[in-house]
């Protein structure tokens, strides 16, 4: 073959993977001292060939291997066997992903930025051109894949088919040669549908698409190159869109009149649904089992199946990965946040939030209004109100912020790679501390003012500062869970027990004189320890003394 553009070939490509078996099922067949197969094979000597300029559909039923297909031809599975060249060079897992872009089934993408902005970050995580050089490539992508119209509106205002649009100009920022995508058009009606195959059809002349899709339609199908036919995880056809009409008809299979092309080769090659779609189905054709295995055997004997040889091979060269620095993966990364928090701070779901806040404090309010704490009763009262004060604050930051790790996993992963784990984390933790900060010092000042009869500007910026390094250390303490624990129910069950811990170490319900020696170290990792002893403190320090004098103490 005269050498065109890149040429990728898969060979033999073999996946096994182990069954899972639940225990007493294992120990079934332990005691029957049977052997049985622990392994399934998914992928079974898939082979093919691709060049620059191809789009290639893969398709087959449920189950037929399409998705590991494409994860393994991406790299992304470990245990295989089998072999990937590119221009004849072995291309491993590393260099295949870094060469290549994927694009999950799902979308994950930051709604509250607009279309324009997502790409002009994605540019500068994912390239070092300057800003003009961003604002034009960011266009160029725009009208590339007709999302010009939308560059100003929230991702979150976008129909399913400019989502998927989006999420395929943000893996087009770093030019790919190669690019995977796991069923870009499920969940979009057709118009929708044909809008981004138009565009992999645009994409692919540059490079060579990969593409799983579900019953595409033949007005989709016929945008395709070539299409790869998967049963049971091996080949039942792979070619032309042409020569797959060819083929099936040489082996009797002529599709329906009305019926599309695509929908009966896969119905052909499907487990659930037997020949009766065959136009001349043979006597030989007992079920679909056979009919599978006849197909499979035909294309592998087929010309059809034999990888050409490479002629004039160039050398395959790999540009090296750009990686943005640490400061601006972090300037980026609180950029997008600040963006964030700004635009959603006051949505429905941050009234709700807010509401609830301000509504707790109206309460604390109603309870502690005219406290004298010059008073046996007063004491009690300021007490309970410097508690009120401490639980609340750290409580309130350290369970608002466990779940902002798990909701952003998605966005997270999908953006694997563009950033590290490091800047993203402190960005976060550095995007938090002002929400925090807020809350703390409004907590404060309406506690304050209830508690303090005689203001001081001074005294009053010091509980300020108490409470807001108490709430970016419930903030730091949330983040910790948040980020070790996946499962919120998990994470909220951990930590009511460690609260409970440094709470019973913080001194407001039991004395620390009398703590076990083994329970004393534990004081010094309680925030509401610190926050407990710095507001007493600073609160008691004013009180010159309790004028009210007993008489007689009551009996015990």
């Amino acid at each position: 073959m005269e050498d065109a553009g890149d040429m990728i070939i898969w060979n033999n490509l073999t996946v096994t993977v182990r069954q899972k078996r639940d225990f007493f099922t294992t120990i079934y067949k332990k005691f029957q001292r049977r052997e049985y197969e622990e392994t399934l094979t998914i992928l079974k000597g898939v082979s093919g060939y691709a060049m620059t300029g191809n789009l290639v559909a893969i398709m087959g039923s449920s189950g037929a291997g399409k998705t590991t297909f494409l994860a393994t031809l991406a790299g992304r599975i470990k245990s295989t066997t089998g072999s990937v060249t590119i221009n004849g060079q072995i291309i491993s897992r590393t260099i295949m992903s870094v060469m290549s872009g994927y694009l999950p089934q799902f979308d994950a993408l930051p709604t509250s930025l607009t279309v324009e902005e997502h790409l002009l970050f994605s540019c500068a995580l994912k390239t070092d051109i300057n800003r003009v050089q961003r604002k034009f490539l960011s266009m160029k992508l725009l009208m590339e894949l007709n999302l010009i119209d939308c560059k100003d509106v929230l991702i979150s205002n976008l129909s399913g088919g400019q989502r998927k649009r989006v999420s395929l100009a943000s893996e087009m920022i770093s030019r790919p040669k190669i690019l995977f995508l796991d069923e870009p058009t499920t969940g979009l009606d057709r118009f929708s549908a044909m809008q981004v195959v138009n565009a992999l059809k645009i994409i692919s002349s540059e490079s060579t698409v990969f593409c799983t899709i579900h019953q595409p339609g033949m007005d989709i199908y016929n945008i395709f190159t070539h299409v790869l036919l998967l049963s049971d995880g091996k080949t039942g056809y792979f070619g032309s869109l042409k020569d797959a009409t060819k083929f099936f008809l040489s082996l009797d299979y002529e599709c329906p009149v009305g019926f599309d092309e695509s929908e009966y080769y896969v119905k052909l090659l499907s487990r659930r649904n037997p020949i009766m779609y065959a136009t001349n189905p043979k006597p030989e054709d007992t079920g679909p089992s056979e009919l599978i295995d006849k197909i499979c055997r035909a294309f592998s004997r087929s010309p059809l199946s034999r990888i050409p040889e490479i002629k004039n091979t160039r050398y395959f060269e790999i540009e090296p990965q750009r990686k943005s620095g640490c400061m601006t993966q972090f300037f980026w990364l609180i950029w997008r946040i600040w963006v964030q928090n700004r635009r959603t701070i006051f949505d429905s779901d941050g009234w709700i939030s807010w509401f609830s806040y301000f509504l707790s404090m109206a309460v604390v309010t109603t309870f502690y209004m005219g406290i004298n704490p010059r008073t046996q009763e007063g004491v009690q009262n300021a007490r309970g109100a410097l508690y009120m004060m401490s639980s609340e604050i750290s409580f309130t930051v350290a369970y608002s912020v466990i779940y902002e790790f798990p909701g952003q996993l998605l966005i997270y992963l999908r953006e694997d790679g563009i950033y590290s784990c490091g800047p993203y984390y402190v960005a976060t933790f550095c995007g938090l501390v002002p929400k925090a900060i807020l809350k703390a010092v409004l907590f404060t000042t309406v506690i304050y003012f209830i508690l303090i009869s005689q203001i001081d500007l001074l005294n009053f910026l010091f509980y300020c500062l108490i409470t807001s390094t108490a709430a970016i250390c419930g903030t730091a303490y949330g983040l910790m869970i948040s980020i070790m624990i996946e499962n919120i129910d998990i994470a909220t069950s951990i930590m009511v027990p460690i609260d409970m811990l440094f709470l019973l170490t913080a001194g407001m319900f039991y004395n620390l004189r009398s703590l076990p020696t083994y329970l004393t170290c534990f004081k010094y990792f309680s925030i509401f320890f610190y926050l407990n002893e710095a507001l007493s403190i600073i609160y008691w320090s004013r009180i010159d003394d309790i004028g009210e004098h007993i008489a007689s103490l009551p009996s015990i």
